[in-house]
């Protein structure tokens, strides 16, 4: 009868612990949303960012997310998905506008991009972020971005005037998704390559475009990268991520390329090719924003 009693305790602990283990992973991270705050104004423009807070105890690491559309379009609404999944993961994922062309030429856009790094980090501990652990994630243009974001530290005249200049806008993770990385090749590839950022091809006038090009500043200090491109992109060809593998390999960066077989330029947010693309980039973040 004692051993039965002793049986019966135990089985009532082991059901306690997977009844308490079933409703942890129900209960989801409560994410506070904060839309369309001003982290810079140039010109009169009121360059605007989404902050997706979880309510957990940091301070936490932040995931700059970037949109693309050519360089002439786009919202960071769209990026809303990704960034609700990292939040939910404990990290504060930001949203981020830049200004668009074709009125507005290079370097506008990753003048605003490194402008809301800045505004990250001064706002570091009202946002509940560690300032010394921020990756980025960009798509299509939002990837070129993020690149430059990775690859430039400040020596380029990409700095412009919006923020606090003496705050650096250096990220130590970076995960562009199917980005031009080199847009001399490109125009090889689409001969109207680099026309939304100077209104003029990269055949017609090469320097702007190699300028532009993330590629051109890969060097030893850079941080990890984790490309992610579809097979299948007719728009910026697979090659563009391989290119910049080889380039930053060759500077001895850590650095992997996730091929999402089939896929074409960008995918559904709500996609197995996106859910594929997260899968792998979390891990990513995981180990160079978490691990200590």
């Amino acid at each position: 009868m004692r051993h039965q009693t002793k049986f019966l305790l135990l089985l009532s602990f082991i059901l306690l612990l997977a009844l308490q283990g079933h409703l942890t992973a129900q209960t989801s991270v409560v994410i506070q949303v904060q839309r369309d705050v001003i982290y810079g104004t140039v010109n009169g423009i009121a360059l605007k960012l989404d902050v997706y807070k979880p309510t957990i105890n940091g301070p936490l690491p932040a995931i700059l997310l970037v949109h693309g559309g050519g360089w002439v379009q786009g919202d960071k609404r769209t990026l809303e998905v990704n960034a609700r999944y990292f939040a939910e993961r404990g990290y504060v994922g930001v949203s981020v506008n830049y200004r668009l062309g074709p009125v507005i030429k290079f370097p506008a856009e990753i003048e605003d991009v490194k402008c809301a790094v800045r505004w990250v980090r001064t706002h570091a501990a009202k946002l509940n972020v560690n300032a010394a652990k921020i990756g980025a994630l960009g798509t299509s243009a939002g990837g070129h971005l993020v690149g430059l974001l990775g690859t430039t530290d400040g020596s380029e005249g990409f700095e412009g005037t919006c923020g606090d200049r003496s705050i650096s806008s250096r990220v130590q993770a970076v995960a562009p998704f199917f980005g031009p990385m080199d847009l001399l090749q490109l125009w090889r590839t689409n001969p109207n390559g680099g026309f939304s950022l100077f209104n003029q091809t990269c055949q017609a006038n090469p320097d702007p475009c190699k300028a532009a090009s993330p590629i051109t500043y890969v060097s030893s200090d850079d941080p990890p990268f984790l490309l992610v491109h579809g097979t299948q992109d007719r728009t910026v060809p697979f090659e563009q991520s391989v290119l910049m593998r080889d380039a930053l390999k060759a500077k001895n960066i850590e650095v992997d390329l996730v091929a999402i077989e089939g896929a074409g330029h960008g995918w559904p947010f709500n996609s197995p090719a996106n859910d594929q693309a997260l899968a792998r980039v979390l891990p990513f973040f995981e180990a160079h924003l978490k691990a200590k």
